[in-house]
């Protein structure tokens, strides 16, 4: 009886998804590396290295290795699509995009912000941006790292020194060194207020909110943490919660303008400012010569049904083109209050149901982040951590341990841990008291997409937020007062 295979190698998730399509196939056609090696090109030990997830196979042994276990067509084209995704020298910044400093706050976002920057200096072969930078701060080895997005520049100097070999202009390198900083060592995100657009892609409220927590190390892991220890709140959060307030402030008025506004809300005229410029574009509020009245999307909440929040969970499955769910953890048990689906973004198969596979589906594992450690082991004590797929984590140390890697605010991800079918992603969606969260699903197939949709959700977040704290407030003081010059300001 041959030796039991090694586990796959999950460093890099694509790799690892890749290596688990080639081992399945193999399982299902009941064939050794050796006769698959009599039936391909490749030796018996290429074809195991293939199915390992360490390396990344050329295209050719990847389709000789599924056509001798005769896999499907379908199992093909995806495979193709992994291999060309696990080749890419940066899946993550697409060809010629400029990312901005200011608009970095993570450490996988620097990385692929260096990988960008030496993309844009038409790719320098390393030994020409070593010489630039500098032989005392740069070896080739870690350039390599660098651009594989394996390392971050260890010091300042190292990083001036890779800003140098990109040519990056002395000038500019300050705020690229800051970026190294609040990257390398974060700390709580500044306290004033910004809303730009609808979230864009550089808006300070769409960084994942793990850049504004400290570190958290595996011995130093938080499952024994108490509920009383002290995190770092997104900024977002309270400004979805001030532009509740305003709401309701300007529900209950009949009409008013800016500066009354700002005073019964307690906040400041220039955050007022900017939350309102948000609700109008939200269409909660309407102006009309310098005074505020609700806008025509409060209209639903005077009926049956309250559909704000539906519509604002269509609309965030429409911008990022995935099923999403919102969900909460009430009563000790994980229930999804809402959810928003389409033909082109089919929901995950619920094969267990969601509050007893917390430990597995990304739904739960956001939940469980923001739970301290009693509570955590209370749920496990309900719903113990079985085994669903092979890259379901059973042992509660570890599932902690993973859980805290990007603190309580920090996104979680399930990559075939629920389900061998969908691979989905989650962020917290709520306030100090509340535990909540928004997450996507995307089918199997759709892999590669899915660090790009889940790092658009915190952007998204804010309106849905907002919509949830406004269904959930009780009926509102007036009815809509429904003007035609309101709708059409």
């Amino acid at each position: 009886m041959g030796r039991t295979e090694k586990p796959v190698d999950w460093t890099d998730p694509v790799r690892a998804t890749l290596a688990v399509l080639l081992r399945g196939a193999r399982g299902r056609a009941r064939l050794t590396y050796a006769q698959l090696a009599l039936r391909t090109s490749s030796s018996a030990a290429t074809l195991k290295r293939a199915a390992s997830g360490k390396t990344v196979p050329t295209s050719t042994t990847v389709t000789e290795f599924l056509t001798a276990c005769g896999a499907s067509q379908e199992d093909l084209t995806m495979a193709k699509r992994l291999v060309e995704a696990a080749h890419g020298p940066s899946r993550s910044v697409p060809a010629g995009e400029v990312i901005e400093p200011a608009g970095v706050f993570t450490e996988g976002e620097l990385n692929s912000a260096l990988v960008s920057l030496h993309r844009n200096a038409g790719l320098p072969p390393y030994r020409q941006v070593q010489r630039k930078g500098g032989h005392e701060w740069l070896a080739l080895s870690s350039i390599w790292a660098i651009l594989r997005h394996q390392r971050l520049p260890a010091s300042p100097g190292q990083m001036a020194a890779f800003l140098r070999g990109c040519d990056i202009a002395e000038e500019q390198q300050g705020s690229w060194l800051a970026a190294w900083n609040r990257a390398k060592r974060p700390q709580a995100m500044p306290g004033s207020l910004h809303l730009s657009g609808a979230c864009g892609s550089h808006a300070v409220a769409r960084r994942y909110a793990a850049a504004c927590l400290p570190r958290t190390t595996r011995r130093g892991t938080d499952m024994h943490r108490d509920g009383s220890a002290p995190f770092a709140v997104p900024v977002w959060w309270e400004a979805a919660r001030w532009a509740s307030d305003l709401v309701g402030v300007v529900d209950a008025a009949d009409g008013i303008d800016t500066r009354s506004l700002a005073r019964r809300a307690g906040l400041s005229l220039d955050s007022t400012t900017r939350l309102l410029e948000w609700l109008r574009r939200q269409q909660l509020v309407a102006t009309v010569a310098g005074t505020h009245f609700p806008g025509p999307a409060l209209e639903p909440l005077t009926r049956p049904g309250r559909p704000l929040l539906s519509n604002a969970l269509a609309r965030l499955r429409d911008e990022v083109g995935a099923a999403v769910y919102l969900s909460s953890y009430t009563d000790g048990e994980i229930r999804v209050r809402a959810s928003a689906h389409s033909e082109a973004a089919p929901p995950a198969e619920e094969w267990v149901a969601f509050r007893a596979s917390g430990h597995a589906s990304a739904i739960g594992k956001s939940l469980l982040a923001q739970l301290d450690g009693a509570a955590r082991m209370d749920h496990l004590s309900r719903h113990p951590a079985i085994r669903l797929t092979e890259r379901t984590i059973t042992d509660p140390l570890k599932l902690f341990e993973n859980l805290d890697r990007g603190g309580p605010h920090g996104p979680q991800f399930s990559v075939l841990e629920y389900s061998p079918q969908a691979v989905c992603a989650a962020v917290p969606l709520g306030l100090p008291g509340e535990v909540c969260g928004i997450a996507l699903s995307l089918p199997v197939q759709q892999y590669p997409r899915l660090l790009m949709a889940a790092r658009r959700l915190p952007g998204l977040a804010p309106a849905l937020l907002l919509a949830s704290l406004i269904a959930d407030r009780p009926e509102p003081a007036h009815a809509f007062r429904g003007r035609p010059e309101l709708l059409a300001a």
